[in-house]
């Protein structure tokens, strides 16, 4: 009953609610634009904005030329601070013949904000307007302009002369005060912002210029003060909070910086300054994923936003997820080259990864001024100890360690030198007296652990790690140590133990799930592997690394592009901001010989990221894999712009002119590069190797001489002179040459080299002798057998080949690449063993492509047709990169009658070989054949 009474009410309601705003619309529709404009500008008067600009706009559909609606719109649009908007709708007002004294200045002082320096100075430097105040404001907006770019004695003259028009102009005395800033003058800003306040107690900006002119002079106290006041007379500015915040964080005054964010998140909770003082404070409380996840919002919103990009690398590293902590630290640096901390941290990381010589590259402003700073002087220690300058290492960790006895990781370094040194009596106490200062100090027993198994101390070595187990039975770095030293004494349980253990203590740490992934693989369990890396994924989707390290896996377990290529690209939507993932496209792309497909990506990235110096260097790749070097020589040009100091972005340009015959080019870039750093190794080798080419072999012979004198103990001159020798075919001297190279501590690498010297010189009774000399008195080398072993099968002599490679499997019984030669040469000698051998070598490296080759052609030697096509299948999937697999799969198919197959392998691999070469030559003589 009270259902059917209720209906015929609500019906009636309906009835009036439409009527009432039938009328309503009806009455709006009756307004004309000179209406809705008297409208707007009531509204104006009683400061409701939002109303004001819907009447604007609806007199301006009605009527487009309503001046006055437009010059209302736009200085709302200014106001508000959309640019873009105000521009158009000011500059349509002007053109419609609005008053030149009020829309020029409004239009000067949008285009000021707009970045348009030049465009404010070439518009409006003449133009004389009558009003004093109309033109007080457009010279505000001149100044500025010259403040923009950078002429500061202009830019102040300027708005003296605003003052004089109008000394009550807040902005042109803010203008002033900045001014006095920009030229170190805080106290002129000072006096400047207080004559403003003098006029205008109200005014937040006058606030905000003073507690910038405060603080440059150490006043403390009073520039809290200043920015309490900027935030009380301007409580909705966000950028004001944030400064205050940000200051009583700096001074350590985390709770009253803590209540303040708390107001500023009420305020405006998503904006990205309320984020990023979030996500510090995240970082403060040990909430990394949180504050990773809230940086990657300010970044989207704020790409430019350098604290972003420096906390945000600091994180990624603290994360473990190396390259992405580097990529935001680049973009540091590229834009605040003095940026300490940041340079501090990308040293630290990239000597974690081992690349010292990047390391050193980094060091270098910094060693352009005295340290003051232990912490710093311990970090250049390191960086020369990582490039072997000993002496300059263990000065700079004697600085850090007299700065503060006390410090475990001075001592710790300290060690590390003399060790380095050859001082490892000096190194195991350094590193004992830091364990005792710090019974916590986990590297201090790493220290120590790796001191005595470089001293072949094994079972001290061992009873320190089971000591820091005891001691550390949760940390996950520990237990990944003994990881490894248990793979290291074939304790593949253990191993697996340790690393499954670590990973309960910490379920992302990357290193200890890519040990395991990789012992899956040599245990035939690819999907284990796979497994792994996935649900490492699943837990923490936004982890770069991890991705990289599937697509790493896939691609090596066989996986189609199509599959590789997918991993990487839900990388990229992982973390959108990142440039890794879609790096890692263009190097897979090139990898796959997709020189194109690589170009496109690489332009794309390249045109969004035109400043980034890698991203130029993966363009330059692109484009020269796609044929067009002079592109990749402009891209060159331009990361050497970016990075002057850079001798291996030199070193590729240098490359680059090279390949496209420009040897003039190429030598000015190389002496270039010389001129910077006189002793860069790999620079002097392509210069003489240029110089040689070009006919110039003394020259060429000097600078191998030079190197010589540099580096007095190493073989790197005299190798150097040796290869230019033996390039001119002058075979005794080359010989000689590689024999002082020898006595200089050249190592086995280079024997080889000294015996096909004296072979190709017609001494091959010296060679023999060499040869059997350097193996009497190297009874446990593998470099020269393995030579001589396979000199032997490129000459047909296999079964020599076999004994070389059989006493080098007794040197080294489950070494898979011996195996694998050993199976090659009895396959060819027909011996049936051969198939038991390969795969031995398969089950030892199942992922690697010369092996699987290898075996996939002695099954279809021994009629398993099917798993040797499968295996050289696979081969060309891990490796598609090499041709040689390619032809060899290629060969296989036409000795099995299969010519089709054949074919289509041939003119896949012809495109990506250069004419001429052997490869090329081979393979078009097959494709004859067919």
């Amino acid at each position: 009953m009270n259902r059917s009474v209720a209906q015929p009410a609500r019906r009636a309601s309906r009835t009036v609610l439409a009527a009432l705003l039938s009328a309503v619309l009806l009455s709006a529709c009756a307004e004309s634009p000179q209406q809705m404009l008297e409208s707007a500008r009531s509204y104006l008067a009683s400061n409701d904005h939002n109303a004001a600009e819907i009447q604007l706009k609806n007199a301006l559909q009605q009527d487009g030329n309503l001046t006055e609606a437009r010059f209302l719109l736009g200085r709302l649009h200014l106001q508000r601070g959309d640019i873009a908007g105000a521009l158009k709708e000011l500059q349509r007002a002007a053109d419609l013949g609005y008053p030149e004294a009020e829309v020029a200045p409004l239009l000067a002082r949008a285009r000021l904000r707009g970045g348009e320096f030049d465009r404010v100075l070439a518009d409006y430097a003449e133009l004389k307007l009558e009003d004093k105040t109309a033109q007080a404001d457009l010279m505000v907006s001149l100044a500025g302009a010259q403040l923009g770019k950078a002429e500061v004695t202009r830019a102040r003259a300027l708005f003296e002369e605003a003052l004089k028009l109008d000394p009550t102009s807040a902005e042109a005395g803010i203008g002033l005060a900045r001014s006095h800033l920009f030229a170190d003058d805080a106290p002129g800003a000072e006096a400047a912002a207080r004559a403003v306040l003098a006029l205008h107690a109200d005014s937040a900006d006058a606030y905000a210029v003073l507690a910038d002119a405060l603080r440059v002079q150490g006043k403390t106290d009073e520039t809290i003060a200043a920015l309490q006041a900027a935030v009380k007379h301007g409580p909705q500015q966000v950028g004001y909070q944030y400064a205050l915040i940000s200051s009583l964080y700096q001074l350590g005054r985390l709770d009253e910086g803590d209540a303040q964010l708390a107001e500023l998140k009420k305020l405006a909770p998503a904006h990205p300054m309320t984020r990023y003082l979030l996500a510090y404070q995240d970082v403060r409380g040990g909430r990394l994923e949180p504050a990773r996840d809230g940086l990657v919002e300010v970044l989207k919103a704020l790409p430019n936003f350098l604290p972003a990009h420096l906390l945000a690398g600091s994180v990624y590293l603290q994360l473990n997820q190396q390259a992405l902590g580097r990529e935001h630290l680049d973009l540091v640096l590229a834009r605040a080259p003095g940026q300490v901390l940041a340079r501090s941290l990308l040293i630290s990381s990239h000597l974690a990864a081992g690349e010292a010589g990047r390391a050193l590259e980094l060091l270098q402003p910094l060693l352009e001024r005295p340290f003051d700073n232990p912490r710093l002087a311990s970090l250049a220690g390191q960086v020369f100890i990582a490039n072997g300058d000993y002496a300059r290492a263990e000065t700079f960790f004697e600085q850090a360690a007299q700065s503060n006895p006390q410090d475990v990781q001075s001592r710790l370094r300290l060690g590390a030198a003399r060790l380095a040194a050859g001082d490892s009596e000096g190194a195991l106490a350094d590193f004992g007296l830091a364990s005792e200062l710090d019974d916590n100090a986990v590297q201090a027993d790493l220290a120590l652990i790796a001191t005595h198994l470089r001293r072949g101390e094994t079972d001290q070595a061992l009873a320190l790690q089971a000591e820091l187990e005891r001691k550390h039975a949760d940390n996950p770095l520990v237990l990944s140590l003994g990881g490894r030293m248990k793979l290291a004494q074939r304790d593949f349980a253990g191993a697996r133990a340790a690393f499954e253990q670590a990973l309960q203590h910490k379920a992302d740490f990357l290193a200890a799930a890519l040990s395991l992934a990789r012992m899956d693989l040599a245990e035939q369990k690819p999907q284990a592997a796979l497994d792994r890396l996935n649900k490492l994924i699943a837990a923490d989707g936004k982890n770069v690394e991890a991705y990289l390290a599937l697509a790493e896996i896939e691609r090596e377990t066989g996986a189609g592009s199509e599959q590789v290529l997918a991993t990487l690209e839900r990388a990229r939507a992982a973390v959108p901001t990142s440039l890794i993932p879609q790096l890692a496209v263009i190097q897979y792309q090139l990898r796959l010989g997709e020189g194109k497909a690589a170009l496109a990506v690489a332009q794309k990235l390249a045109a969004a990221n035109a400043d980034d110096v890698r991203v130029l260097e993966a363009l330059a790749r692109a484009q020269l894999a796609s044929g067009d070097a002079q592109q990749a020589i402009s891209s060159l040009n331009r990361l050497v712009k970016l990075r002057p100091e850079s001798v291996p972005a030199l070193i590729m340009l240098a490359d680059v002119h090279l390949r496209a015959n420009d040897t003039n080019a190429a030598e000015q870039v190389l002496r270039k590069a010389l001129g910077m750093k006189g002793n860069t190794l790999a620079v002097q080798q392509r210069l003489a190797a240029l110089l040689r080419a070009q006919g110039k072999f003394d020259d060429a012979l000097k600078i191998a001489q030079s190197v010589q004198q540099q580096q007095a103990n190493s073989p790197a001159g005299y190798l150097l002179e040796a290869e230019l020798q033996a390039a001119e075919r002058r075979w005794p001297q080359a010989a000689k040459a590689y024999q002082r190279a020898l006595e200089h501590n050249g190592g086995p690498a280079i024997a080889p080299r000294l015996h096909a010297a004296l072979l190709n010189g017609g001494q091959q009774a010296e060679a023999e002798r060499f040869a059997a000399d350097w193996q009497r008195k190297q009874p446990t080398d593998l470099t020269m057998r393995g030579y001589l072993g396979e000199r032997a099968l490129a000459e047909g002599r296999f079964a020599e080949g076999v004994k070389f490679f059989s006493a080098m499997n007794d040197l080294s019984p489950d070494n898979a690449l011996i195996l694998n030669n050993l199976a090659w040469a009895m396959n060819k000698l027909k011996d049936p063993k051969a198939l038991e051998l390969a795969l031995r070598a398969r089950d030892l490296a199942p992922n690697n492509a010369a092996i699987l080759d290898t075996l996939g052609s002695i099954q279809v030697d021994q009629g398993q047709v099917d798993q040797g096509l499968a295996n050289l299948q696979q081969a060309v999937a891990i490796a598609p990169e090499l041709p040689q697999l390619r032809l060899n799969q290629a060969q296989v198919y036409a000795g099995l009658g299969r010519k089709d197959e054949a074919r289509a392998a041939l003119n896949a691999l012809l495109p990506r070989l250069e004419e001429g070469s052997a490869l090329h030559k081979a393979a078009s003589e097959l494709l004859r054949s067919l």
